[in-house]
């Protein structure tokens, strides 16, 4: 649960500037059409993802495909949804067809999610001690 708007939320997850600063580890993130890159502080990419659907202000489902992991690693899928609970938003972070031996992404979601709240309540992201 986040204190802050639908439009803030959507704008913070859609915002590659905004995803920058409340990322826990990549300082970079670009976005081209719906290709979104997620870049260490080093430039070697984390993460990509492809937008696949938006519901504008409401659902965001993407590809996922996790770099941290090797090259060849294989791809999943997943999708941020908010439900406006009065001054609140309801965050849910959905994630799909995880590869076995891609368990620790839960650890990552979790701190993005704690990330994006600072971020959207205090305007200052957590960033994670690499």
């Amino acid at each position: 649960f986040i204190r802050c708007t639908q439009d803030a939320w959507w704008d913070a997850l859609s915002d590659p500037t905004q995803m920058a600063a409340y990322h826990f580890a990549c300082d970079v993130v670009t976005r081209k059409g719906d290709d979104i890159s997620f870049i260490l502080p080093d430039g070697t990419p984390m993460l990509s993802m492809s937008v696949t659907k938006e519901t504008p202000k409401t659902r965001i489902e993407t590809t996922f495909q996790p770099h941290f992991y090797g090259p060849d690693a294989p791809g999943s899928r997943m999708a941020y949804s908010v439900e406006p609970q009065g001054d609140q938003c309801k965050l849910t972070i959905e994630h799909y067809d995880i590869p076995d031996g891609q368990e620790g992404v839960a650890e990552g979601w979790s701190r993005l999610a704690s990330s994006l709240k600072s971020w959207l309540e205090t305007g200052t992201g957590l960033k994670a001690a690499m």
